[in-house]
């Protein structure tokens, strides 16, 4: 899910089968419905999403997907970016970013393994690039990413097992460090975050 002041969009899914269907929350009625313009491009589920103000990014998911789904909140449409692709088809990835940019992180490749990989989707272009200074401190499937306007944090996470570590990740140099004294109380993944321009 992601989403701006105004609305939150949440994408794909499954119960069975997978799903490409959108939903729409509006924040001002606390209501929800299905926009039929706004269906991801391809079914998928544990697949990631961030965005800005005026846009959505829907990336990654099971089934070795590299795809990138950019929603216009303005029509409520979605339409794959060709130029956006991840260069690592993966799913379990988490997303963060400002509203210059979103930054995909970790997740698990076709054959489960997890990975480390970062990569920048530039808003204004729609095109992404890896980062080899903004890969994840640890490669992980199933971590939780949230962030500021200047930075963006990627917790826990499933490697071998599950890690407690806390990546920061700067925006203007794109590159990441693990900061230990950020670590999680408990190692675990498969957990959400959330956060404003403080904590």
């Amino acid at each position: 899910a992601t989403g701006n002041s105004i609305a939150g969009y949440f994408g794909g899914g499954e119960d069975g089968p997978q799903y490409s269907i959108m939903d729409k929350v509006t924040y001002s009625t606390d209501t929800t419905s299905r926009i039929p313009g706004g269906n991801l491009s391809v079914t998928r589920y544990r697949l990631a999403g961030t965005g800005n103000l005026s846009t959505g990014y829907f990336g990654g998911g099971l089934g070795g997907q590299t795809i990138i789904d950019k929603v216009t909140y303005s029509t409520d449409t979605t339409a794959a970016v060709p130029g956006a692709f991840l260069s690592v088809a993966r799913s379990r990835a988490a997303a963060t970013g400002s509203s210059i940019a979103g930054y995909f992180g970790g997740g698990a490749d076709a054959s489960f393994n997890p990975r480390s990989t970062m990569e920048k989707v530039t808003y204004s272009t729609d095109t992404t690039a890896t980062f080899p200074g903004a890969s994840l401190s640890v490669a992980r499937q199933n971590p939780a990413a949230t962030g500021s306007s200047t930075a963006g944090y990627f917790g826990g996470g499933f490697t071998s097992g599950t890690v407690s570590t806390m990546d920061k990740l700067t925006y203007p140099s794109d590159t990441t460090a693990a900061v230990p004294g950020a670590n999680l109380s408990v190692g675990r993944s498969s957990f959400a975050a959330t956060g404003n321009s403080t904590a």
